[in-house]
This record gives structure tokens, C-alpha cells and sequence, in this order.
């Protein structure tokens, strides 16, 4: 199972598009709710009320499709970009997990992997930085937003990577019941790591607009962390599925395989 950084970014890429398929179906639909309101006219509050209801019938004004298409457009790209990225750091965690777990096999050091790096990517970001659907939020604080976002992923992936090197040294150095004592004692510092990140990074985050139903902004938020979770195990069985049929194709036909190289 060495080197599968190859397979995983093409998979990342992959998986990216699939999810960015899943996005279009399901997130889509809110946010043409989200950009409608955005572009009412009329009284804000009745506009809400008569799309709730579904009394508007008319259709979406020539802007609002360009924005919507270029929206379309962009979360296709950014998913398969966030895919490449994704796998690079499932490869990472996969490597620190077969270290430090010898004893496992591949299929649960992908799903390990695979959670450890949706909770410390994303979800736990998700936690700190509420998504908002499209046209909502300030413009002067989105670099400030993004700028503490990126860091906070940084230390959060970091951290997560350190409690795994640190159960491979427990499981090298020591047995019987002091290693509990010490995976317990890693588990607290990593608690104490993340209320700290989660206190010390600041959190800009934008107050909701009056006319934005709250059941939006849950679907929207509940979608997007849905397509994460799906991208990361999607990327971490796919490259291991796909590795270990291609090890069991080289250890059955061992002379073709040979030949062929």
C-alpha cells in the first residue's frame, strides 16, 4: 500500500466532481431561495412570505441566472480543487495511521483517516465559521473571515496529525494498562488544544438579515456539511479499494504483471 498519493489526487478529482454533482442537486435549489430573496424588489418581508408559501411565479430575473450559473460553475471547480487538497491530506493521515496503528488493516485505516480528516478540516471549521448561504455577508470582513479560517484549519489539521504520531509512541513504547492512561491523557490535550483554537481564533462572523428564513440557513449549512462528509469518505475508500484490487490483480496473475512491466 505505498505510494497511493497518485491515486488518491486523481480520486480527490473525482470524487470532487461527483460531490460538486450532489452540491447542484440538493444545495442548488436553496440557494436559488437564498439569491431570490436577495433580489427582491418589493417589500422584503412579503417577498419571503410569498416564495415560503410558493405564491411568486415569476421567474428569476436575467442577473439573478448569471449569478446563479456562475455559481454552478465555481463550486464544480472549487469541489474538485478541494478534492486534490483533501487527498493530499487523507495520504498524509493515512501514512501517520498505518505507522502508528501496524496492526490494522487498510480498510480502517481509510475510514479513520477518512473521519479524522473531515472533523479537523472541516466540520470542526463548520463549527467555528457558520457557512451562510450565497449574497449573504459583508464583503469588508470576508478576507478577515477567510484569513482566520485558514488558520484555524491549519492548527486543527496539525493537531490532529500530533494525537496520531502520539498513539503510534504509546503503541511503540509502552503496553498493558499504562497505555490507557496515556491515550486518555493524549485525548485531554487534544480537548484542551481544540477550546483553545476554538476561543483564540477569532470568529467574524455576519448577523443574518431579517429576511432570511432560518430554515435556509439549516439546509444550506446541513447539505454543504453532508457534501464534505461524503467527499472525504468518498476519497478514502475509493484510493484504497482501488489499491487493494490492484495488489490483489498483481499477486494473483504475479508472471502477466511481471511481463507487462
Amino acid at each position: 500500500m505505498t505510494r497511493i498519493l497518485p491515486t488518491s489526487l486523481i480520486v480527490g478529482v473525482i470524487v470532487g466532481l461527483l460531490v460538486a454533482a450532489y452540491m447542484n442537486i440538493f444545495n442548488v435549489p436553496v440557494m436559488e431561495w437564498a439569491i431570490a430573496l436577495e433580489g427582491c424588489d418589493i417589500d422584503r418581508a412579503g417577498c419571503a412570505e410569498q416564495l415560503v408559501a410558493g405564491e411568486e411565479d415569476e421567474p428569476l430575473p436575467l442577473g439573478v441566472l448569471t449569478t446563479l450559473g456562475g455559481q454552478r460553475v465555481g463550486m464544480t471547480i472549487g469541489l474538485a480543487v478541494i478534492g486534490i487538497l483533501y487527498a493530499a491530506i487523507f495520504t498524509g493521515l493515512y501514512h501517520l495511521l498505518r505507522t502508528a496503528t501496524p496492526g490494522w488493516n487498510p480498510w480502517a485505516w481509510a475510514a479513520v483517516a477518512g473521519l479524522l480528516g473531515f472533523w479537523g478540516v472541516s466540520m470542526y471549521t463548520q463549527i467555528k465559521f457558520p457557512l451562510n448561504p450565497p449574497g449573504i455577508g459583508d464583503e469588508g470582513t470576508l478576507l478577515a473571515q477567510q484569513g482566520f479560517q485558514f488558520l484555524f484549519i491549519a492548527v486543527s489539521t496539525i493537531s490532529v496529525a500530533l494525537v496520531i504520531y502520539g498513539v503510534g509512541l504509546i503503541n511503540r513504547s509502552s503496553a498493558g494498562s499504562g497505555r490507557w492512561i496515556r491515550y486518555a491523557g493524549i485525548g485531554l490535550a487534544y480537548a484542551a488544544v481544540a477550546l483553545l483554537l476554538a476561543f483564540a481564533v477569532p470568529s467574524v462572523r455576519d448577523a443574518a438579515p431579517d429576511w432570511l428564513p432560518p430554515e435556509l440557513t439549516i439546509m444550506f449549512r446541513t447539505i454543504t456539511a453532508g457534501g464534505h462528509f461524503l467527499l472525504w469518505m468518498g476519497i478514502a475508500f475509493a484510493t484504497i479499494g482501488y489499491r487493494v484490487y490492484r495488489e490483489r490483480d498483481v499477486h494473483a496473475y504475479p508472471q502477466s504483471s511481471a511481463a507487462t512491466a
